[in-house]
């Protein structure tokens, strides 16, 4: 089998200058790099459904309308990786990706933007990890994916499927 090249994530520049491809790989990267394939192809078809639901493209769906990660004034962004308290942990972890690293995350994100293989996460817009959640929050989710009774517990009614370290929701 012939050895497959991939190319090395961009380390200059905003991401939103980025192509398609790159960006939502690098996206996949640094927010399920150490999940199952199926839960990096899981965080690749959330992206996807939310260009589809928040009509914004590849670029809003991950970065927000206006398309910047970095200096744009927001508190967050649609995806945690690219906000600016976590720029220079970013542009570190994406330094050292090796090709091999790197490679599912760019066949996750050909596969979720041709849609080359089904979505394994039932039109999931959002995905928490619940440990890691809690411990920023204090205990608590967020109120898109808690339970009404209990902000500690995520909302059953949303989940669509619970991936490696990820559960992936509706909401």
């Amino acid at each position: 089998m012939p050895e497959i090249l991939v190319p090395a994530f961009p380390l200059l520049g905003e991401p939103g200058a980025w192509d398609a491809l790159t960006l939502v790989a690098a996206t996949i990267f640094l927010e399920a790099q150490d999940e199952p394939w199926e839960g990096v192809l899981g965080v690749a078809y959330v992206i996807r459904q939310r260009a589809v639901d928040w009509k914004l493209g590849w670029h809003g769906a991950i970065l927000g309308a206006d398309q910047r990660a970095y200096d744009d004034g927001k508190a967050f962004e649609p995806f945690s990786c690219f906000g600016d308290d976590y720029r220079s942990r970013a542009m570190a972890r994406l330094s050292t990706a090796t090709p091999a690293m790197a490679e599912p995350s760019r066949k996750a994100s050909a596969a979720a933007l041709w849609e080359l293989l089904p979505d394994p996460v039932g039109g999931a817009t959002f995905y928490l990890r619940l440990d890691a959640t809690r411990k920023i929050r204090g205990g608590t989710l967020p109120a898109w994916a808690a339970d009404p009774a209990d902000a500690t517990q995520v909302d059953a009614r949303k989940v669509t499927a619970v991936i490696g370290h990820h559960h992936f929701l509706r909401a």
